[in-house]
């Protein structure tokens, strides 16, 4: 089984402004066009929207996670969200095996979202002259970890096929995402 996985991350700077601008309908399309990665929501056969190519994979999951600001109470809120995209994801052979595999995907998409919550809540703002350059900066590292864990993912377990794999990256990502939990809010404070 081949997957292909693509990182899907947007950038709004208020996400206030957006809901006013001519943006809003793309944003609200977006919305219902996406699962937020949540620990009791497990994908489904129904989640996955996007039409099978007849020369491509056995699946395809469109995961990532994104960011965007949101002021609120005088306080600059930071939001990352791992997400997937339904219209650009689909499975051929629907299984529970496949599934897992796919909510693999996710919930790496969720690791690196809490990797990131984790090292933004980590600087002190204060002291930083640019804080959309520290975040970009800080996103462009997690980005580029997420990715090579993507591929290391598929590479490892062969795209599934291996059982024993699977069960050990299955193991690991959640042991992972339970480390981190501290991180598991979407939101960091990014004025203190």
């Amino acid at each position: 089984m081949r997957i292909f996985i693509s990182l899907y991350f947007i950038f709004i700077s208020l996400l206030s402004f957006c809901q006013r601008s001519p943006l809003a309908p793309n944003i609200r399309k977006l919305k219902n066009d996406t699962i937020i990665w949540k620990p009791d929501s497990l994908l489904r056969p129904e989640d996955f929207k996007a039409k099978p190519k007849s020369n491509g994979p056995l699946g395809l999951s469109y995961v990532g996670f994104l960011y965007y600001t949101n002021e609120s109470n005088g306080e600059l809120i930071l939001n990352v969200e791992a997400i997937f995209v339904k219209s650009k994801s689909y499975i051929v052979k629907n299984t529970e095996y496949v599934l897992k595999h796919e909510q693999i995907h996710f919930d790496i998409a969720e690791l690196h979202a809490r990797r990131l919550r984790k090292r933004i809540d980590e600087v002190d703002f204060k002291r930083i002259k640019s804080m959309q350059n520290e975040i970009n900066k800080l996103h462009e590292k997690t980005v580029k970890e997420y990715n090579k864990e993507q591929e290391e993912y598929d590479k490892d377990t062969e795209h599934g096929l291996n059982a024993a794999k699977q069960k050990v990256w299955n193991e690991k990502i959640q042991a992972a995402i339970k480390e981190l939990d501290k991180y598991s809010a979407f939101t960091v404070d990014i004025t203190n």
